[in-house]
């Protein structure tokens, strides 16, 4: 892989239909924390979150595969629109694979956001192989983009708003923004009606 232009980048996200999120160090900053009776916490960044229900308005499939078995992450991805989640995954272009075959996706349909070496693999499988601001330096190397946000920080939500630029959508993800906070007319208090 050779780093894409940003033209060249908008174009192969025009073309993705299966965006594949790593956890620790691309949906969390990386850090894990275990309390004394070892009860596991995490981060998660609310852009990212967000940046998940504009992809599904857009008709993006999410998978989230991750190596590791966190009750934390199984909770955080029941509150969102994700499609596909994989945890305890030590194959992760194997779980890839399964999911591609189940929503009958090409690997080039697929770009998936990595941060570490167990992610090489699937970065260089995925049609759009990307990795997160403070990734492993080997990653940043050889992947096809690299998001300005470090993991943790709006990484995801980056990459979901060149998804917006890329299909010049932004004026129907505003509008349905807009749509889903307006309270209707006979709701307001009465010192806000005209």
């Amino acid at each position: 892989m050779a780093r894409l232009s940003h033209a060249e980048y908008q174009e192969r996200l025009r073309h993705i239909r299966l965006l594949v999120l790593d956890v620790d160090g691309v949906l969390t900053s990386g850090e894990i924390v275990y309390i004394d009776d070892d009860r596991e916490a995490k981060s998660f960044c609310v852009r990212d979150g967000s940046a998940m229900y504009i992809a599904d308005l857009l008709g993006l499939k999410i998978a989230v595969i991750t190596a590791r078995q966190s009750k934390v992450v199984q909770r955080r991805f029941t509150e969102l629109p994700v499609d596909h989640l994989r945890q305890g995954e030590k194959n992760k272009v194997r779980a890839c694979l399964e999911i591609q075959r189940q929503e009958d996706i090409a690997s080039h349909e697929v770009a998936y956001i990595g941060d570490d070496l167990i992610d090489l693999p699937l970065l260089e499988h995925a049609g759009l192989g990307i990795a997160v601001a403070d990734g492993h330096e080997k990653l940043l190397d050889i992947v096809d983009w690299v998001t300005r946000a470090p993991g943790g920080r709006g990484a995801v939500r980056e990459v979901v708003d060149d998804f917006v630029s890329a299909r010049g959508l932004w004026d129907e993800v505003l509008a349905d923004y807009r749509r889903r906070q307006q309270a209707p007319l006979d709701e307001a208090p009465e010192s806000e009606v005209g």
